[in-house]
């Protein structure tokens, strides 16, 4: 693989994977607007492997305090009951992305597909943060809510719906602030990051063997530097700002995948 593909791929991912704009889809499409543009199985995964540390690294004081209130079995602590919201959440996407992993659905990666869910959750995305009223706080949340934003997590399998997207969709409807939402969304791609790329790594393994080399160890480090910086930027951004832009090019995006579509 060239070297400006690693490094075009390795930014996209990290650039994209906890932005409401959809990593998945974006590393679709790039390949069909750009045909000598592609990339290996194996090279994905250390893709998201990169991502999933800078995730781990940004959040760590938090993995700390969750670790540490249920080591010490402080059922009451905070980090005890994020713990049991997050198992919560993830229990739903873990069940449909397994059924869809097994049955193979590739109709949900056309680019039809892909057009349309970038520019509906982009315009629902839209809605919710307009008419924003915030109602409860990260520390509020309880297994009820958790669930909620659990199930709205299962149409992330959709390439274009967008992890993180549809999360900070749902947790702002709920009443939470974008920050809060959007850090959720962050503790949520922890969990989710580690089991595709283990199920993906076992396929692998068992279909090739030892699969490592260099260009996964750049892949790794480069989408891990992108993704860091893309996630302190953005929760910055947040505490600020609004979600329009990311609206705006997602709708923008939607459309014009949907004119190559179908044209």
């Amino acid at each position: 693989m060239a070297l400006e593909i690693i490094i075009i791929l390795s930014l996209v991912q990290g650039i994209t994977e906890f932005l409401p704009v959809s990593s998945s889809a974006h590393l679709i499409i790039i390949p069909e607007f750009f045909l000598n543009i592609g990339s290996s199985r194996g090279f994905d995964v250390s893709l998201h492997f990169g991502s999933l540390i800078a995730v781990i690294y940004y959040l760590k004081q938090d993995l700390i305090k969750i670790i540490s209130d249920t080591i010490f079995l402080k059922k009451d602590n905070e980090g005890f009951i994020i713990l049991k919201n997050i198992i919560i959440s993830t229990i739903p996407v873990i069940i449909v992305g397994f059924l869809v992993h097994i049955n193979n659905f590739d109709i949900i990666r056309s680019l039809e597909v892909i057009g349309w869910t970038t520019l509906i959750f982009g315009i629902l995305l839209g809605l919710v943060d307009r008419n924003l009223k915030v109602k409860k706080f990260f520390k509020s949340l309880n297994l009820k809510d958790a669930l909620a934003i659990g199930i709205a997590q299962t149409l992330a399998i959709i390439p274009g719906t967008s992890r993180s997207g549809i999360v900070i969709t749902a947790g702002l409807w709920m009443g939470f602030s974008r920050f809060d939402a959007s850090k959720y969304s962050l503790l949520l791609s922890i969990p989710v990051i580690i089991a595709a790329t283990t199920l993906e790594s076992i396929n692998l393994f068992i279909e090739k063997g030892f699969f490592f080399n260099n260009e996964m160890i750049m892949g790794i480090i480069l989408s891990f530097c992108a993704a860091l910086i893309t996630i302190k930027l953005f929760m910055n951004w947040i505490n600020r700002a609004s979600l329009k832009i990311f609206v705006v090019y997602r709708i923008f995006l939607g459309i014009l995948i949907l004119v190559y579509a179908y044209i």
